[in-house]
């Protein structure tokens, strides 16, 4: 008995157990559609039902590991479609930024049988959208009232739920051959390429450079701007991190350091790191999730979820018959736009190409901003 006490207290042994049952319920197919990696999340929140958890320390540690590789694996065209679309990418992040504020306040406006605490509606929001730089920010706002946590937190699970789904099930939905779009993305970014655009011999992998990335990502993440009337912006460690990368990437060498790395090691740390980032939120989020039936009712589940669910709608709409984007692009910018990590990963997979990460990077500044303010806002108004 003493044994199977001191495995449920082994974070490791709990994190990887979540881990490799969600990696087998992903395989499971319906219909032709599966969770893939994203059912980690899934057991991680039965896990975390159950009673288990892990430290904090596990979130971003494995997020960070993850933005970096997605980072330099999306580095090599990052520039080159930031070029071409980089208008698009803005008016999406202000978009998808709204129409989750928009339908927040609609979804209080018809559930809400009486007043609402505005903190708790303000992490509501940011929690839907999954957004951890929102979160800063909305705690920031009000003195990092504790209100404005218990909103993120419990909306958190069912935002995630809404944007892993959405990107696994978007094509099948709407009918989009994936094949061919990869096909035609990656045709125009040859086209767009000149010599010197070519990519420079890799590496197997390169620790120092790696683990560069992850310092002067948190280091910039950590830098704050005061814009005036809203208060302080920084980008957070997936900001920060996530644009090192693909600048450090795209240069290919930076000194002594070699940037460019072989593909598939790249693809390994970003895979082993998005199951245990996964599997983390949901260990974090299930202990949580049985206290909004509880205590909260109605209104937070519908936030957290329609209000990430109609983000991704109007984005997608907007994105793909008014802007004319590729599915590929667009996946990852439905995610950008939303500060979505776990949608980013769920993007790379669901498309099958690292140029998800492109449109994911060229989207998150302005979304991030747009989160910003829209959550000063809503405290504001209420």
């Amino acid at each position: 008995m003493d044994y199977f006490l001191s495995l449920g207290q082994n974070d490791i042994f709990i994190s990887s157990l979540a881990v490799i049952s969600g990696l087998l319920l992903g395989k499971i197919k319906v219909k032709g559609i599966n969770l893939g990696t994203s059912g980690t999340l899934f057991t991680g929140l039965l896990f975390g039902l159950m009673g288990f958890g892990v430290p904090d320390s596990y979130f971003s540690w494995n997020l960070v590991i993850f933005v970096v590789a997605v980072g330099l694996l999306a580095s090599e065209d990052a520039l080159e479609v930031v070029r071409r679309f980089g208008f698009k990418f803005i008016a999406l992040g202000i978009v998808a930024t709204s129409v989750g504020a928009l339908v927040t306040l609609l979804l209080v406006k018809i559930l809400s049988t009486s007043s609402i605490d505005p903190l708790l509606l303000a992490g509501a929001y940011t929690g839907a959208l999954t957004s951890s730089p929102g979160l800063g920010a909305a705690l920031e706002a009000t003195n990092a009232n504790a209100m404005v946590t218990i909103g993120y937190t419990l909306t958190y699970p069912f935002g995630v739920v809404a944007v892993v789904l959405f990107v696994q099930v978007a094509a099948s939905i709407f009918h989009i051959d994936v094949e061919k779009e990869k096909e035609e993305l990656h045709s125009f970014l040859a086209k767009s390429k000149t010599l010197s655009d070519r990519r420079e011999r890799s590496v197997p992998f390169a620790v120092v450079s790696f683990v560069l990335c992850m310092v002067l990502g948190i280091m910039l993440g950590k830098v704050s701007f005061l814009l005036p009337k809203i208060g302080h912006f920084s980008l957070g460690t997936t900001g920060g991190a996530l644009i090192v990368s693909l600048v450090l990437g795209s240069l290919g060498k930076v000194g002594p350091f070699q940037m460019r790395m072989d593909t598939g090691t790249l693809v390994a740390f970003r895979s082993i790191s998005l199951a245990y980032f996964l599997a983390t939120v949901g260990l974090m989020a299930g202990p949580k999730v049985a206290a909004t039936f509880a205590n909260y009712g109605l209104l937070l589940i519908c936030i957290g979820f329609f209000a990430a669910l109609f983000s991704e709608l109007v984005t997608f709409f907007v994105g793909r018959y008014f802007l004319k984007l590729n599915w590929v692009l667009l996946a990852g910018t439905i995610c950008g736009a939303m500060t979505s990590t776990p949608g980013l990963g769920a993007a790379i997979e669901a498309t099958g190409s690292e140029e998800s990460g492109a449109g994911y990077g060229a989207t998150y500044p302005v979304a991030l901003l747009c989160m910003v303010i829209f959550t000063k806002l809503i405290i504001r108004l209420f």
